[in-house]
C-alpha cells in the first residue's frame, strides 16, 4: 500500500484503536455479556481480533480522501460503515464472533462514531506534530 501518513501516525492510531477495541470489549463483552469472539467468558483466543483493529483503521485512514468535498467522504465512510457490517455478518457465520444480547444494528449505530473517532485521532496527531514543528522551528 502506497504511505500517504506518517509511521508516528500509524502508531497513533495503532495504539488508539488497541486501547479503544481493549476497553469496548470490557466493557461490552466481559462485563455486559452482550457479544464476545469464540465462546463466553475469558479464553486468550479472544486477544486475535484485537490485532486487526490497527491495520484495518491504518489503511481507512491512508486512502481517506482528505480533501475531497462533503460528500464523497461522507461516501467514504459509509463505504467503510458497510465493509465492517459485512465482516461482522461473516465472523457471525464463522463462528469467530457471537451476540448474546447484541443486533446488527447497534453495530450499524456504533461503527459511524468509532471510524470518527478514529478519525479525530489522527487529526489531533497531526495537529500535535504541526504545533511541535512550529515550536521547534521546523
Amino acid at each position: 500500500m502506497p504511505k500517504h501518513i506518517s509511521g508516528l501516525q500509524i502508531w497513533s492510531v495503532s495504539l488508539f484503536s488497541l486501547v479503544t477495541e481493549c476497553l469496548s470489549d470490557m466493557i461490552l463483552d466481559l462485563k455486559l455479556n452482550l457479544f464476545g469472539y469464540f465462546s463466553p467468558g475469558y479464553q486468550w483466543s479472544g486477544f486475535l481480533p484485537i490485532f486487526l483493529y490497527p491495520p484495518i483503521n491504518a489503511v481507512f485512514l491512508n486512502y481517506y480522501p482528505y480533501k475531497a468535498r462533503k460528500w464523497y467522504r461522507l461516501l467514504y465512510i459509509v463505504g467503510w460503515i458497510a465493509f465492517c457490517l459485512g465482516y461482522e455478518i461473516a465472523a457471525l457465520k464463522s463462528k469467530f464472533f457471537y451476540y448474546h444480547h447484541w443486533k446488527l444494528w447497534y453495530s450499524a449505530m456504533c461503527y459511524p462514531v468509532l471510524l470518527l473517532m478514529v478519525l479525530c485521532n489522527f487529526k489531533f496527531t497531526q495537529w500535535l506534530q504541526r504545533r511541535d514543528r512550529s515550536a521547534h522551528g521546523g
